[in-house]
């Protein structure tokens, strides 16, 4: 008996992904957007080899991205419309999951065995290290993180109550996407930008075009040392997530140590659910927690854990406010 499609598109998913890592750097998506091009056209356009072009854009056909018109001619799909460059989507994901996460998945038996990410085993280095060194893969990490951020940045600020806060500080902020959309949604707030330089390359700029320069300080150093203090609101998107409990904590110690009797903190987080019910809105947050545990070895949680991990911390959890896509902003207060 043949293998289901289902069965045959599981083992050769990961052939899937490396074409659709090649379409985007190509941008193949944008070369069709504006209607049907031969594959010689697109080589053209690309540089490479026409007719291994042609058989990349059949397998591309084969999974929905394009469609082969009877001229020959290859035309965009909704499907391929998702990854274009101008607009915020899965393109810069895309690449960026290709360059952090993509070898050390093929090592997924040491992390099973180890507990350990194998991200580390196989390159000898943190993730972290390494985009410290390679300015092109952090380019591309920033990208994908601004993407999400300012998506789940903005509803957040929509949903967020600010009252009496005059001061943020956006911890592990990179780019600054979330400290925008909060300064943008509130004109009397300032805030403080908080990173390594690595992570802060490129936040001025965009801090310009936006707006809110003035209206920020951007400050270097790890919240694994310390954290800026007597600030009235303390945000992590994606922060905590990325470090086991251990360095988890002692993040949220730091910022407990820097937060004022009255301060607030919030964590922006995938919240991963107790138990999977509806395996199509749990794939984001089971897929994302078994990314962190190969390559950063980290995890993503659920809403008690999260509620332990800041009670050790001396923070006391107040609520969750449920937010885009399966994200959460999940609010702490000092104890006592």
């Amino acid at each position: 008996m043949m293998p289901s499609i289902e069965a045959q598109r599981l083992v050769n998913g990961f052939r899937a992904f490396q074409m659709m890592v090649a379409a985007c750097r190509l941008r193949l998506p944008d070369l069709v957007a504006d209607g049907p091009k031969t594959a010689d056209e697109l080589a053209t356009s690309t540089g490479i080899h026409a007719p291994s072009l042609r058989r990349l854009l059949r397998g591309l056909e084969v999974w929905g991205v394009l469609v082969e018109r009877p001229d020959g001619r290859f035309a965009s799909t909704p499907l391929s419309d998702q990854f274009l460059s101008n607009k915020p989507g899965l393109r810069n994901l895309t690449i960026m999951l290709s360059e952090e996460g993509y070898q050390a998945w093929g090592d997924l038996m040491y992390s099973l065995s180890t507990g350990k990410p194998a991200y580390e085993h196989l390159y000898g280095k943190s993730h972290f290290e390494r985009l410290g060194e390679n300015s092109e893969m952090a380019a591309h990490f920033n990208a994908a993180m601004v993407e999400s951020s300012t998506r789940v940045a903005r509803t957040f600020a929509a949903a967020y109550d600010f009252t009496g806060v005059r001061t943020v500080v956006d911890v592990g902020g990179g780019n600054g996407a979330v400290l925008m959309a909060v300064l943008e949604a509130n004109p009397g707030i300032r805030g403080v930008l908080f990173d390594l330089a690595q992570g802060l390359a490129g936040a001025n700029d965009k801090l310009a075009a936006a707006g809110v320069a003035e209206r920020v300080t951007l400050q270097q150093g790890s919240f694994f040392e310390a954290v800026p203090s007597g600030s009235d609101l303390y945000l992590l998107k994606w922060i905590v997530h990325d470090w086991d409990d251990e360095r988890a904590l002692a993040i949220l110690k730091n910022c407990r140590r820097a937060m004022p009797g009255k301060a607030r903190l919030v964590l922006l987080e995938r919240k991963l659910p107790e138990r999977i019910e509806n395996a199509d809105d749990a794939l984001a947050a089971v897929m994302g927690d078994l990314q962190m545990m190969v390559v950063l070895g980290g995890k993503e949680r659920t809403t008690n854990e999260y509620r332990d991990l800041l009670a050790q911390a001396g923070l006391y959890m107040t609520r969750e406010i449920s937010i885009d896509s399966g994200f959460a902003a999940i609010e702490a207060i000092v104890v006592g």
